[in-house]
Formats: structure tokens, sequence, C-alpha cells
């Protein structure tokens, strides 16, 4: 394989030792976890339920994103990176559940509260990540999909990517078609599991695509015509955007997932072109890089940050935009002390 300069930049700093990082990822990162909590926790009008409409793209692009980045983890077959990549996963999954479980408990017995939960919701919780903690269902579909390309890398060590390409063509075809929709989505709807299936068999084939993109150093080869490759992401985003209720809506169904992916390749493809990698400043650098961390921990906490901040603060109450804002910067602030707290530990992740 030739080694080709990375368009990632690198820290030399004591807390971001050697990590290679494309702010403008970060950024699209960032503005997807707000995005999620403005999902919770605005009230859409009918000029913005764009953003609320059930195909939104933020989710789309965190498993894309993931799977971009997992590459170099998951084909390297090093044990050790990708024990280490399942820890960061299986520790907000069976901990931030487990905390509210507890809790749930203590008000039951102390505040004599009505008991929400029992032992079987925890337990369907850990199976299929939706009975304590709902949002929890993402990562279910992230590790379960993380299993599944694993055990495929280490299987077919050669052709690896040509099975995952097989796996998404059937999975792609089986969901989209009638009978799935009535088998699985219909029939078994008040199964437990049904909320689970659905989002794996749906963005499968957004993680194979980031996956493969990475494979060929997508980032890298989309350096050399930068200018044009942003000019062209914009343009068909535009154009999607303006004459989405008069064409696409009316496109059946099984082209609109292609229609989704390359959309959200296109908005990978323009943040990931921005020109972060300009700046020689480190502690710029270093600044940018903080305030766009902790996505993931934003994620796990802001359903239950923002059920506990409705009842003290009125424009979180109110579900107005300034109040995501805020909501978005307790979070975070949570999320930054939490990590403080824990850096040597590895409950860290649940924060992060």
């Amino acid at each position: 394989m030739t080694k080709t300069k990375s368009r990632y930049k690198r820290i030399k700093t004591n807390k971001i030792d050697a990590k290679k990082i494309n702010i403008g990822l970060q950024f699209l990162r960032m503005i997807c976890s707000f995005l999620i909590v403005l999902c919770h926790f605005y009230k859409f009008h009918h000029y913005n339920k764009f953003i609320y409409n059930r195909n939104s793209y933020y989710i789309m692009i965190f498993f894309y994103m993931s799977f971009y980045f997992s590459y170099n983890t998951l084909a390297s077959r090093n044990i050790s990176k990708i024990k280490l990549r399942f820890i960061k996963m299986f520790i907000p999954y069976i901990g931030w559940p487990l905390l509210l479980f507890l809790k749930d408990k203590f008000e039951h017995y102390y505040y004599n509260y009505r008991l929400i939960h029992r032992f079987k919701h925890l337990y369907y919780q850990i199976i299929v990540g939706c009975k304590i903690y709902g949002i929890f269902w993402f990562l279910f579909v992230l590790i379960f999909i993380h299993l599944f390309f694993t055990l495929i890398i280490f299987i077919f060590k050669k052709i690896y990517l040509f099975i995952l390409l097989i796996s998404t063509i059937f999975i792609y075809y089986f969901f989209y078609s009638n009978y799935a929709s009535i088998l699985i989505f219909n029939k078994y709807r008040k199964v437990p599991v049904h909320h689970s299936i659905k989002p794996i068999l749906e963005f499968f084939v957004f993680t194979v695509v980031g996956f493969y993109l990475a494979s060929i150093q997508f980032i890298n080869k989309l350096y050399k015509c930068r200018i044009i490759a942003i000019f062209i992401s914009v343009f068909s985003l535009f154009i999607y955007i303006k004459y989405y209720n008069i064409y696409f809506k009316k496109i059946k169904r099984i082209y609109k997932g292609i229609i989704r992916n390359i959309l959200v390749t296109f908005i990978f493809s323009v943040f990931s072109m921005l020109p972060f990698d300009k700046i020689n400043n480190i502690y710029i650098f270093t600044f940018l890089n903080k305030i766009t961390s902790y996505t993931g921990g934003i994620y796990y906490i802001h359903v239950i940050m923002g059920e506990i901040c409705k009842k003290h603060i009125r424009i979180i109450r109110k579900y107005t935009f300034e109040g995501c804002i805020l909501l978005y910067f307790i979070c975070y602030s949570i999320c930054f002390i939490g990590t403080f707290i824990l850096q040597k530990s590895k409950l860290k992740y649940l924060f992060m």
C-alpha cells in the first residue's frame, strides 16, 4: 500500500498525544448532536418540519462517520485496539441504563415514587437497547454492526469488503421490499426486539459505504480537487432541499435509500474539505478540537438532563431554540467535568 500524506492534522500536546483529527468532521458531529437535542427539546413548526422528519440525516451521518473512523481499527485486526473500541461502546451502553435503573429504585424506596422500571426492563434494555433508556437503540445497533464487521474481517481476511458489499445488497433489497416491511415492521411491532432490528437493516448500508470510503482513503483523494468537490456537494444539497417536496417525495422507496446515501456522502465531503488543516497555531487547533468534543456523551445524557432542567429552567421547559442551546451547553459542561474527573478511569467513556 503506498503511503499518502494524511489530511488530518496531527496534534502534539500532552492532552492530545499524536492524535489525528479532522476538525471539519468534528464540527459535523457537533452539529448533528445539537440537531438531536433540537429534535427532542424544540417545538417544531410547519416551516422547519424538514429538520424533524423521520428520515433526518443526522442519524445517518453518525452511522456513516462511526464506520468511516472504525476502518483503521477493524481492518488492522489488532485485538487490543478492537477490544478498546468495544469497551468504549459497552461502558455507556450498560452504564447509563444501570445508573438510571438504580436511581429509579432509590427514589421508589426513599421517596415513595412510583416504580417505573423493574428487572425485566433492565434485561430488555441490555438485550435490545430500548426499554429503560430508549435512545440507546443507537449504541445497540452500533455494537451489533461492529461485531458483524469484525467477524467478517477475521473470517474473510482478503475478501471482506466484497462480502460486506454482498451483505449490503441483500439487506438493502430485503429491507425495502414490501414483504420485509409487513413481516418485521408491522406484524411484530409489539415484539421488544422490533425497535432494534429495523435500524440495523435501515442503517447497515450507511455503515458499509462509510467503511469502504475509508478503505480507499476518500478524504485524501478528494483533497486533490477540493474546490470542485465542495461546489458539486453544496450545489447537489441545494437542489435536493429546494425540490424535495416537488420531486423527491414521489420517488419510489427503493431508490430513496440510494439518494440518501449519496446526500450523506455530499455532506461528509463538504465538512471534510473545510480548510482547517491550514491552521498552524496549535493552541487554536486544540481549542477547536476541544469545543467539538463530547458529542457521544451529550447524546447519552441530553434526554435525562433535559427532563431535569425542564423542572427548573423556563426556556427549556418552553421548548425554545435558546433553551436547546442552553441544554447543549449544560450537557457539554457535564461531559467536560466528567471526563476530567474520570480521566484515569475507563468510566470516562460514559461522557465521550
